[in-house]
């Protein structure tokens, strides 16, 4: 097991790389959602900051036999840490406006798409002589307006009966 003089530094390191990553955290969620054409650039800053503190780290650290346990125990609260973080930066309004805003543009982005692909399925259900999800959707909203018809029937029916009843004497 490592000693305290051989940890103290990298658990200094640590915190200190923790901090430098919450204020990054801080920062993307402050800013606008990337394009939806990088998925990465929102995590890119944060990441590539955190691979600057992980090379440091390696760079300062001497190596021990004791390295793995070392870096289990680091690996440990690193995560704990993060997601402590991350799950408080989640929690936010901004978090969750920003969010919004991407999936809203992912969407906006991936319609022609879908689009395209909808129609592709319609060809390709067209010539293996099937039915699509319109045409069967289309089939059943016309077998529920058939039962509204005939319920509003049965309902005619029924008070057309009642009348008769109430004329005919007994």
């Amino acid at each position: 097991m490592a000693d305290a003089s051989t940890l103290n530094p990298m658990f200094e390191l640590w915190r200190k790389q923790f901090e430098e990553s919450a204020a990054a955290w801080t920062r993307m969620v402050g800013q606008a959602p990337p394009p939806p054409s990088d998925p990465t650039a929102f995590w890119r800053p944060i990441l590539n900051q955190g691979l600057e503190q992980w090379a440091r780290l390696f760079a300062q650290t001497p190596m021990t036999p004791d390295l793995a346990t070392q870096w289990k125990q680091f690996m440990d609260q690193w995560i704990e840490a993060w997601s402590k973080a991350l799950g408080q930066a989640m929690n936010t309004e901004a978090y969750a406006q920003m969010m919004g805003k991407y999936l809203d543009q992912w969407l906006v982005a991936n319609a022609p798409m879908k689009k395209a692909a909808e129609q592709q399925i319609d060809q390709a259900l067209q010539v293996l002589n099937l039915a699509s999800r319109t045409q069967l959707t289309a089939v059943a909203k016309q077998i529920v307006e058939l039962e509204e018809r005939l319920e509003r029937m049965e309902d005619t029916l029924g008070a057309i009966l009642q009348r008769l009843d109430h004329k005919e004497p007994r």
